[in-house]
């Protein structure tokens, strides 16, 4: 392919995998989550677009992306493992390993800093026995500082445990929020 072509393709221009079964893996969408995919081939006609999508469709189907899921991403798509795996690798929303059930990320910008995230993070480390990017031994709480702007600057210091935002936290209110989330069981 020419270095121009090369530089102006598509992925799946590049490598199309997506009749080549050794880019499948194990891993399947299971029926509800392949609804949904086949919804959102719909809605994008660049296949390389679907990338970001299945893979928040296989995380919140498995709880993770697993080695199986990229490839089968990638055989579904029509691009490579490696550009799955890049993107992966770009977004940290996107975890690779078991979390717990409670997954808590402290925006770590500049904002957030000011207003006291180091305070928040010391109470989540101190109260659950774990650091960054660890999960407590009962597989409840995973602490994760990596989460580099949560668009909340007006109301920092802000977290997210799974999907629920909070903001203006104090040591005091995220210490009963956690408790909160520990009797939930």
């Amino acid at each position: 392919m020419p270095l121009l072509t090369l530089l102006l393709a598509t992925p799946s221009q590049i490598l199309d995998t997506s009749s080549d079964r050794r880019f499948m893996g194990t891993y399947s969408f299971s029926p509800e989550f392949e609804k949904r995919f086949l919804e959102l081939e719909k809605k994008f006609p660049r296949r390389s677009s679907l990338v970001l999508w299945s893979l928040h469709l296989a995380q919140e189907d498995i709880g993770y992306i697993t080695p199986e899921a990229v490839d089968y991403i990638a055989g579904r798509v029509g691009v490579s493992p490696a550009w799955v795996k890049g993107v992966v690798s770009f977004y940290s929303m996107f975890r690779e390993k078991p979390i717990g059930k409670y997954h808590l990320n402290v925006c770590s910008n500049l904002m957030c800093q000011i207003m006291g995230a180091d305070k928040i993070e010391a109470t989540i480390c101190d109260k659950l026995g774990i650091r960054d990017g660890e999960t407590t031994p009962d597989g409840k709480f995973t602490y994760t500082r990596q989460v580099e702007c949560l668009a909340a600057c007006g109301f920092a210091p802000a977290m997210l445990v799974n999907n629920d935002f909070h903001e203006t936290l104090t040591p005091e209110n995220v210490a009963r929020l956690i408790d909160d989330l520990a009797s939930k069981g």
